[in-house]
């Protein structure tokens, strides 16, 4: 914790699109003032940088916690669906939802695949395990996905021609854990143009609104870089707006602060424009993101998305999901009406 703080404020003094001192100092003074709470949030969206304006009407860190932990916004049901990814997958593959197809699951020395149980004990029953995954289904490579994990963490991509060397790494991972083992997607290939190594998913906030019909508050786009094989901020990675009405890419490309709250016209491996890209597939893939709300309908959900050459993919959805995202692209959300309303229902 220590090291993010001092890392944080080694990048604020760095960063030379600051305001003056002075004005950070004001405008800091001013937000703790009003809100009555230390507003971290001023540093980590980096509403100190001069082109936020108007950083009064970005939602603060405390109000999101209270998003993410009322009773009013979340469902106890909905939520242990969507962060379980073994009843995530099943409850997809059983109502014919377009997901990513699954081939297996463990908890612990417990094994499932083709709806028989195995009992595996040692890493050279393990590769057998998925030698045999990779010849039933006919692949060369697939996703292991930790089934309590998030942001990217505890996932792995086993390949069948680097097996042996990456059993002999995480076997003991796999082994003392629970995982599910799923299909590895194929990107559709303007998406590829800009980063191919990784899935590069849409992220739709999704708000089921008093009215009980499902709204978008925004979207953006994540991209993975430097080879990583996924797209999560916390991993490095970096998200784009979107723009809704035109269903392209606009503006930049920002990272977290951890990572140097970097800022990219381009895709940094590929030098790809961002600005104006025309999304594949958008308006089907916004249309999913909806009617997924409509099946599990938390007040508040974010849906990963994913594009393939025939169509959108849901990976998976996010009760909590990270709304400092998607703001960006809205210009603050505290003056969004349906945020206003959820923020109301959290009192």
């Amino acid at each position: 914790m220590i090291k993010r703080v001092v890392s944080g404020i080694k990048s604020v003094i760095a960063d030379t699109q600051k305001k003056k001192s002075t004005q950070i100092a004001k405008e800091f003074l001013l937000l703790w003032i009003e809100q009555r709470k230390l507003p971290v949030h001023y540093f980590s969206r980096f509403l100190y940088r001069t082109k936020f304006k108007n950083y009064r009407d970005y939602i603060s860190t405390a109000e999101l916690t209270k998003l993410y932990c009322s009773d009013k916004i979340q469902n106890p049901f909905y939520v242990d669906v969507v962060e379980n990814k073994l009843l995530f997958a099943l409850l997809c593959e059983s109502n014919g939802l377009p997901a990513p197809r699954l081939y297996g699951y463990n908890s612990a020395s417990n094994f499932y695949k083709n709806k028989q149980k195995q009992l595996i004990t040692t890493t050279s029953d393990l590769l057998e395990f998925f030698q045999g995954l990779f010849q039933h289904f006919q692949v060369t490579k697939l996703f292991a996905k930790s089934i309590r994990d998030k942001g990217g963490k505890g996932i792995y991509m086993l390949e069948k021609q680097h097996l042996y060397r990456q059993i002999e790494e995480i076997g003991a991972i796999i082994l003392d854990g629970s995982f599910i083992y799923q299909e590895c997607l194929v990107q559709h290939h303007d998406i590829n143009k800009i980063y191919e190594n990784s899935i590069n998913t849409l992220r739709f906030d999704v708000y089921m609104g008093e009215d009980n019909i499902p709204h978008l508050l925004g979207a953006v786009m994540r991209f993975g870089q430097g080879g990583n094989v996924v797209d999560n901020r916390s991993k490095g990675g970096f998200c784009v707006s979107i723009d809704d009405r035109n269903e392209c890419l606009i503006g930049k490309g920002f990272s977290q602060m951890t990572f140097g709250g970097k800022e990219y016209q381009s895709h940094p491996d590929s030098n790809y424009v961002f600005n104006g890209f025309s999304i594949p597939f958008y308006a089907e893939s916004r249309q999913l993101a909806l009617d997924m709300s409509l099946m599990y309908p938390n007040k508040l959900m974010g849906w990963d998305i994913a594009i393939t050459p025939y169509g959108p993919i849901v990976l998976e959805g996010n009760h909590n999901t990270n709304l400092t995202m998607s703001e960006v692209g809205y210009g603050g959300y505290r003056k969004h009406p349906l945020v206003k309303e959820m923020l109301r229902a959290t009192l």
